[in-house]
Order: structure tokens, then C-alpha cells, then sequence
């Protein structure tokens, strides 16, 4: 099926827009961007962007990647990603990682790359711009990506490890049956024989000139774009790029980077795999078909083809969504997409999956297939296509507002997908006012004939794939029992959906609005409390960080803490079973529905010693936040089905839950850190007889009739005084009693030196480590929290160098440190955590504890100081969002402590020193826990 087709009904409804028009408009490239290309063929997108302020993005995208190795080459263009951090012409060794650092850009997380099948893609991120230098520095980095690796064969050598971690720890059930059967999925194309990570008898075995000859080969300023974003002179970066990259000189005859097809399949492609870790069978159908072509991206055609898909497969999955809560549904959940088939460029396909319940799978498939067969033959309805209009204008609208808050990685995206897929790269205003006009005129019979044109009559081009659970007398199923389902489907005489509306308000009957008894202001964090008349509080500080946003955060007195053991398995399902509830005369699937066009949420959730409300809306539909709030404490509606639901899903993935190792390394970390409590531990299969729906809302109904005992934080981009009386109305009608009630100390977290080590079997060996150390006897200050994070980012930085660079143990490892408070305890905390090689396990865990007692006697200088320099930059970017507000305003009502006002000074004023006084003052409490899970090997 060619989706050009689509087009056609774009041109006619342009016709209709726009008379006498006789081709697609193209879509403007957005002015704001410089865009160029040197003689060498790099092409290069410079933007001005000061939001945030003082801050900068570098990313060089390649348009190659595994797909372009040769078969001795297979993970190499991976291994080659991993190069790029162990020495360049400029960067020795580990230099760059180490010089990054020194001006607060950290590895991982700002500074990193990814390789896919046909790109590779690499980013310098968050670089402060202050320094002109840095910004430079960052330039000739890329250069060195570019054209200067050393690839230095001892840093080969040591990274052969490191990339075999990566690949043991992204081993997982489904990425084994994915290998395992890629040549079928992909026959007669190299999509089957290139997934990135490569095979480990070539990593363990190339020799250097093999990833040199890929690097010379492919990494070539024709294949390049270097992008730079942020708060910069954007004449003095291009002029830099010229300077750097003009010199890069093309090979003679150099390799073209040639489009990998993939076939058509006349006969249905049919694979059906089993793996013991496995914990839910799932199940996949695509139905593939030509890609967009990058050629035609250029128009407004393309932009109209998007929506249509994306709104066809919206109203799809709310239909799928809707089915899954029937008693008669064949699965828990199921949902519908169109975009790439698996990972391929050339070919797209729309891609049915479902979880089905046990035995149910050729039921499941016909199930899902049935409804977009449904759509297929009979559309979509005008009230489904009237709620995902008003849904896609309110959407726009979000955008629109905060056009001038977008961060510089957002462009880079779009940029780097420009290059690499022609996407179209509209400025805000032009896309917004395209939209706008078009998605209004758009008619439904448009969105019902790309259904049509999506689901052939026919067998041709369809491919299923079902990963099952491998257990003992399993039955699985067959290809020709799949191939029947969808067979018998196509034999049966469908009827048209039927969309059940509910046309009422959220709140049918107001209720009597309280009033603003009382209202003081906190100058110095910029806020203000609001007492009402029930003795609710409300705090209000308004931001413009982002236009768009208005954030709400309830804490209330209470929590599961007041309940006994016979609630323990309600209180651990309490807050998936909230919010598969309905509310007010609405069910789940009702309230969706009535929420068309809102850009409003809110949940209700239950903590040891609070309970939790919690919203987001834009500034517009404020008021159906504060409704749905309301609704949470007054008329939470009881939803049989969709709790019906709910369980068939908790029982579906836990009675395989002893399956995966990592459930059970997780396991095994929760009792261990909390004494086998039985209030902490996991729901288990047994424990589901235990719930009692109604029983979960008689306690949510307990939590919830004391508006006295909250304290409602709002903060965003709302209007003071809308919002004055809508909190009037849903906040101070909220009711009250005089007495609060708060909770109990119910943790019991393990005291002194507790060893957890185990072994198991597993399909693929892999070796996991947690250690924590603990203490709660240090006082909750400004000062510890810093020390604290201090702490934890100076032994992320030796364990990266001990445990990864040098021992080649690991792929990932690190730490965090923090001081954690609640109503009664300070808990301060180091936790250390390693996936590791099992033969280098005793390497690795010698190395996580003994860094600890070393940081305790002497904090390395050096590290300490890139640690001081990333966390007052993070602080800079933090203070400009809404969660940061919410969180400092939160400990300081809570606690009393302002973690905002002197942090800067505070951060300047530690040294190593004080930063190994922490730690050892942590550690004389003597309390460490260790849990490690290693292979059970063959004897």
C-alpha cells in the first residue's frame, strides 16, 4: 500500500481551502535556523536560542550506522561510539570525559551518543556559555568525532569488556528471541543481521584496522551535520565551523550510503518464540507498507498525512482502551500505531500488539484486528472525530503559548531528524498557523480512507510475531492458529462501533464555595498561603518558566501508616486502583471521553505518613484541574470493570514474576533494606485474594475527609485572579474536621552489616550489586543535602574510572547520596549500585565498598571540583522550573528548611574536607547493606 495516495485527499482539501490551487504549498523552514553546506559536503544548523539562558547544545549526527558494516564488522559501529570518549587528536585517553566535566557537563547525562541501524548521533549538552572558550573547546570535539579518533589499540582492548557489559545488560527475553529470529522478520535484507550491539566473537576478536577501515570509510563530512543550539554568536560559530571542518577532505570515490530495502511479503511472515525469563506473553501484527519518502516531506501534504495517521490511531487506541475493560476481552491491554516497521528506514507498517490473557492469544489477535478491521470498514464516528480535533487544537495551543520557552534540544531534535529523514523543520508560528487553518477543514472521510487504504483485503505484507512465557506443558500457539484468527475475522459480518457519550459536566451541581479567611506572603521564596474557611492552605507563587503550565501538589496529614496488616496489599494496589476508578458520575472510559480538549489531569495517591493529590494543567483549563481535585475527595465513582481489568493485569504479571532475575534481585533489595517487613514488600500472586475494591475506597474516602489537614501548593503560569475564586469554590468546599490526624513511625530500616548474596540460574549471566549506606542520626540541613549530593556525584565519577575505565567490570555503574525526610525520620544515605561481569564480580565489589571508606578519609581535588562546578550550573537550569519550586516550597513548609536562598554560597563554601567529614560521620552509624546476585553456574 503506498501512502502517496493520501496525498491526494490533502490536494483536494487544499483545493477547497486555497481555490484554484494546483499543487501542495511547501512548508518554510523556519528563518531562525542558519543552515549551510561547505565544499566538503558537511552541513551544519545554527540557532540562537537563550532559553534557557547561558546555555548551549552540540550534537554531530552521521547518517550511518550498524547497517553500513560489513559482515566482519558486525557491533563495530557501536564500539566505534564508544571510541569517541577514549582518546582524539586533542583529548587523550579520557580527556575528553575528564574536560567535560571541568566545566559542568556530565558525562551521561549531558554529554553522550547513541547508534542506531542507519544513524549515529552524538551531543554536548547543557554547555555553559559564559566562557567563549568552552564553547570552542565543544566545537573542536565534534571536529575530533569527525575526523580525529587515535583508536588507540590498548583503549580497544580495555573497551572490549566494557561493550560486552552493555550487551549482557541489555540482554533481555525479548531482545534474545529478537535476534533469534531477525533474519525471518527480515528476509533477504541486512535489517536481519545488523542490530547495533554486533556479535561478541567480533568484539572480543577484530583487530584495530578493521574499525579504523569502517571510521575512514563512513565518517565522512558528506555523511555529517554538525548542530549547534543555545546562547551563542552564531556568526563567530559558523565562522568556526568553516575554519575546522572546511580542511576535511573527501576520499577519492567514496562509498555511497545507499537506502537497504526491504521486501515485500506475499505470504504472512509468522514467528512464534519462547523464553523461561520471560513474564507475559506478548503478541505484535504489522501490516507494512512503503515509507514516506523523504523527497515528499517538503510540503504541507506530508504535515496533513501525519495528522490524519496520527488521529486515526489516537481514536483507535480509545476504542482498543475501551474494549480491554470487557470481561469478554481476550487481553489486558492492546494499542495500535503506524510508523517504522521494527527498525527499518525504507519501510513503515501499522503495528497491532496486545498482552492477551493466558490462552487467549489467537483470541487477542482477533480481537484487536476485529476493531481495526471495524474502522476500516465503517470510519470512525463524528463524536470521536470531534473529541481528537478538539484534543489537536488544545495540543497547538499548549505549543503556541510557550513557543519562546523551548529548550535548545528540542531544535537539535528537529534539526538532526532534518538531516537525517528530511523532516520539515517549520518555524512555531508557521506550523501553528498551518495547523490552525487546516485541521477545522479536514473532513472525517478523509481520516476513514486512510483506514481503508491502512488494512488490505489480503495476506500480503502481514507479519505477526508472539513471544510466550516458556514453562512446562505450556501449549503454545501455531502460525496456521494465528493465520486463522485473522482469517475467521475476515469472514465475519462486523457492525459499526457505537461511541457512548456521556453529555454532562464534570460536576453537575457546584458545590457552596468557602471563602479566604486569611493570606500571608513569604517574600523571601516568593510565595503566598492562602488560609480558607474549611482550614485548607493553599500556597501560590507564580512563574513563566513555561507558559503553558500550571502545576499542583497536595499533601495531606495521614497515610497508609494508620492502617493495619489487613490492608497491607489494599495500601500497596491503593494508587493504580484510584486511578483506574472514575469520578463523579462519570466512569474511567466516560471521563476520558468528557475530557476532550482539556489539557487537565489529576491523582490521588497514598504515602506512609501522607496522602498525595496531585495535577497539571494549562493556564486555560485551570478550573477542570481544581474540579477533578475535587472530585478525588468527594465522588470517587467505583469502576467494576475497569478493576476487573486492573487485576487480570496484577495476575497476569505476577504469576510469572519468579521468572526474571532482576524481579527478583529487586525483591530481594526491598526485604533486605526493610527487614522483611511485610508493610514494604512486593504484592505477590496470593496477595491479589486480598483486595477488596470497596474496601480501597472507604479508605480513600478516610484520607480524604479532612481538607484541614492539606496543604495545596500551586505554582505556574496561572491568573490571580481567575484562580482566587476557583479556589473559593473547590478547595474551601472541600470538607473538614477540627481534629487532624497525623501518622505513625511504621519504618524499619536494617541496622548494621547486612550481607545479601545469592545465586540463580540464568539465560544469560549477569551479576548485580546494591549497597547502601545509612544513618539516621544526622540533622536534615542545607548544608548535608549538598554534602550529600556532593558525595554521591565525586564516587560516580571514581567508580566510572575505577570500575568501568580501568577494571573493565562493568558498563554502568555509580552512586547517589541524598538526605531523605519525612514526618519522623532523616534518613541519610550513599547508594552504590553496579551491573557487573561476573568473572570480575569480587573486582567490582571490592572496589564499591572500599571507595566509600577512601572518600571518607580523602575527597579526590580534582573531582571535586568538576562535582562543585556541575552543581552550580544544575542549579541555574533547576530554578527555571516549576518541580524545583514545588519541592524547595514543599521542604520549607514541611520542615522549616530553605534549601533555595544561600545554596550557592553554601556550594561555594564546601571543600574536599567537609565533603569527607559527610561521609564519615554517615558511616559511624555502621550501617550497610549489601545485595548481590550472581550466576548460578553450571557444575
Amino acid at each position: 500500500m503506498k501512502l502517496r495516495k493520501l496525498c491526494l485527499f490533502a490536494l483536494l482539501l487544499l483545493t477547497v481551502v486555497s481555490a484554484g490551487a494546483q499543487m501542495m504549498p511547501p512548508v518554510p523552514v523556519d528563518t531562525a535556523v542558519t543552515i549551510g553546506k561547505l565544499d566538503n559536503g558537511l552541513t551544519y544548523y545554527i540557532r540562537y536560542n537563550n532559553w534557557p539562558e547561558n546555555r548551549a547544545d552540540f550534537y554531530i549526527a552521521q547518517r550511518v550506522g550498524s547497517i553500513q558494516e560489513n559482515d566482519d564488522q558486525r557491533g563495530l559501529a557501536h564500539f566505534l561510539e564508544h571510541m569517541c570518549f577514549n582518546g582524539t587528536d586533542h583529548f587523550k585517553g579520557n580527556d575528553l570525559i575528564r574536560y567535560c566535566e571541568s566545566i559542568g557537563v556530565k558525562f551521561g547525562a549531558d554529554l553522550n551518543a547513541y547508534t542506531g541501524i542507519d544513524q549515529t548521533v552524538y551531543n554536548i549538552s547543557n554547555v555553559p556559555t559564559q566562557r567563549q572558550s568552552a564553547l570552542d573547546s565543544c566545537l573542536l570535539i565534534l571536529y575530533d568525532w569527525a575526523n580525529g579518533l587515535t583508536l588507540d589499540p590498548a583503549e580497544i582492548d580495555k573497551e572490549r569488556g566494557v561493550i560486552h557489559e552493555e550487551w549482557r545488560l541489555r540482554t533481555s527475553p525479548i531482545m534474545r528471541m529478537f535476534e533469534r529470529n531477525l533474519p525471518k522478520l527480515y528476509p533477504g535484507s541486512k535489517y536481519g543481521e545488523r542490530m547495533p550491539i554486533g556479535k561478541m566473537e567480533i568484539i572480543d576478536n577484530f583487530k584495530p584496522q578493521v574499525l579504523r577501515d569502517y571510521y575512514e570509510k563512513w565518517y565522512r563530512p558528506d555523511n555529517q551535520a554538525i548542530i549547534v543550539v543555545g546562547d551563542v554568536d552564531v556568526k563567530h560559530v559558523e565562522a568556526e565551523i568553516k575554519r575546522l571542518f572546511a580542511g576535511i577532505e573527501l576520499p577519492q570515490n567514496p562509498a555511497v550510503v545507499e537506502a537497504e530495502p526491504v521486501l515485500d511479503n506475499a505470504e504472512p511472515i509468522i514467528v512464534v518464540d519462547k523464553d523461561k525469563e520471560m513474564r507475559v506473553n506478548i503478541l505484535e501484527m504489522m501490516i507494512k507498507h512503503e515509507a514516506f519518502p523523504d523527497s515528499m516531506k517538503t510540503d504541507a501534504g506530508y504535515i496533513l498525512t501525519k495528522y490524519a495517521v496520527g488521529t486515526a490511531m489516537a481514536m483507535l487506541n480509545d476504542r482498543l482502551a475501551e474494549y480491554a475493560q470487557n470481561p469478554e476481552s481476550p487481553f489486558v491491554n492492546a494499542s495500535v500505531s503506524d510508523g517504522t516497521y521494527l527498525f527499518s528506514k525504507t519501510m513503515d507498517a501499522l503495528d497491532l500488539s496486545a498482552v492477551p490473557k493466558d490462552g487467549q492469544t489467537e483470541a487477542a489477535l482477533a480481537a484487536v484486528y476485529r476493531e481495526v478491521k471495524r474502522a476500516a470498514d465503517f470510519g470512525f464516528t463524528p463524536t470521536e472525530y470531534a473529541r481528537a480535533k478538539e484534543n489537536t487544537m488544545s495540543s497547538l495551543d499548549k505549543m503556541y503559548s510557550n513557543k519562546d520557552k523551548r529548550y535548545s534540544s528540542q531544535y537539535c531534535d528537529e534539526y538532526k531528524e532534518h538531516y537525517l529523514a528530511n523532516e520539515p523543520i517549520p518555524s512555531v508560528d508557521d506550523y501553528y498557523s498551518l495547523m490552525k487553518q487546516l485541521v477545522p477543514m479536514i473532513p472525517i472521510e478523509m481520516i476513514n480512507g486512510l483506514m481503508k487504504e491502512l488494512v488490505p483485503a489480503n495476506d500480503s505484507n502481514i507479519v505477526i510475531y508472539n513471544f510466550n512465557i516458556e514453562k512446562e506443558g505450556a501449549v503454545y500457539p501455531t502460525e496456521a492458529s494465528l493465520l486463522k484468527a485473522l482469517q475467521d475475522v475476515r469472514a465475519e459480518k462486523l457492525e459499526a462501533y457505537v461511541d457512548n457519550v456521556k453529555n454532562e459536566p464534570l460536576i453537575t451541581e457546584l458545590p457552596k464555595a468557602g471563602k479566604i479567611n486569611k493570606e500571608t506572603e513569604d517574600k523571601v521564596l516568593g510565595f503566598k498561603t492562602l488560609t480558607l474557611s474549611n482550614g485548607a492552605k493553599v500556597i501560590l507563587k507564580h512563574t513563566d518558566y513555561k507558559k503553558d503550565q500550571v502545576v499542583l501538589v497536595g499533601e495531606g496529614f495521614g497515610g497508609s501508616s494508620l492502617l493495619g496488616d489487613k490492608d497491607f496489599t489494599n495500601i500497596k494496589l491503593f494508587n493504580d486502583v484510584v486511578e483506574s476508578s472514575g469520578l463523579g458520575n462519570f466512569s474511567n472510559t466516560e471521563l476520558q471521553k468528557a475530557l476532550a480538549g482539556k489539557i487537565a489531569g489529576a491523582s490521588l495517591s497514598l504515602a506512609s505518613t501522607r496522602v498525595n493529590i496531585s495535577g497539571q494543567s494549562t493556564p486555560k483549563d485551570v478550573e477542570t484541574m481544581l474540579q477533578l481535585v475535587y472530585l478525588y475527595f468527594t465522588s470517587i465513582n467505583k469502576d467494576q470493570k475497569s478493576f476487573d481489568n486492573l487485576m487480570n493485569t496484577y495476575e497476569l504479571q505476577l504469576k510469572n514474576k519468579a521468572m526474571s532475575p532482576d524481579a527478583a534481585f529487586s525483591d530481594s533489595l526491598n526485604v533486605t533494606r526493610y527487614c522483611r517487613n511485610p508493610r514494604f514488600t512486593s504484592v505477590t500472586t496470593d496477595d491479589l485474594k486480598n483486595v477488596s475494591y470497596d474496601r480501597i475506597l472507604e479508605i480513600a474516602r478516610q484520607m480524604t475527609s479532612n481538607a484541614a489537614a492539606f496543604t495545596f501548593t500551586i505554582v505556574g503560569n496561572y491568573d490571580e485572579a481567575t484562580i482566587r475564586p476557583l479556589l473559593e469554590q473547590y478547595i474551601g468546599s472541600l470538607p473538614s474536621q477540627k481534629k487532624v490526624v497525623k501518622g505513625k513511625n511504621v519504618f524499619t530500616y536494617a541496622k548494621g552489616n547486612v550481607v545479601n548474596s545469592f545465586k540463580r540460574k540464568m539465560e544469560t549471566p549477569k551479576a548485580t550489586s546494591i549497597m547502601i549506606w545509612s544513618s539516621q542520626k544526622m540533622k536534615y540541613t542545607l548544608e548535608n543535602t549538598i554534602r550529600a549530593d556532593m558525595a554521591g556525584e565525586v564516587l560516580n565519577m571514581v567508580y566510572l574510572k575505577k570500575i568501568r575505565e580501568e577494571a573493565s567490570a562493568a558498563y554502568s555503574c555509580g552512586s547517589q547520596a541524598g538526605m531523605n525526610k519525612n514526618d519522623f525520620i532523616t534518613d541519610a544515605q550513599i547508594l552504590a549500585y553496579c551491573p557487573m561481569k561476573p568473572e570480575k564480580g569480587d573486582t567490582a565489589l571490592m572496589i564499591m565498598r572500599e571507595e566509600v571508606k577512601n572518600i571518607a578519609a580523602d575527597c579526590d581535588k580534582e573531582m571535586f571540583g568538576k562535582v562543585k562546578e556541575y552543581m552550580l550550573k544544575n542549579y541555574d537550569d533547576q530554578i527555571k522550573t516549576n518541580g524545583y519550586w514545588v519541592n524547595v516550597i514543599g521542604e520549607y513548609v514541611n520542615y522549616g528548611i530553605d534549601l533555595h536562598t544561600d545554596f550557592k554560597k553554601t556550594v561555594e563554601a564546601q571543600t574536599p574536607q567537609t565533603v569527607s567529614s559527610f561521609v564519615k560521620e554517615l558511616l559511624k552509624a555502621g550501617n550497610h547493606i549489601e545485595v548481590t546476585m550472581m550466576p548460578e553456574t553450571e557444575k
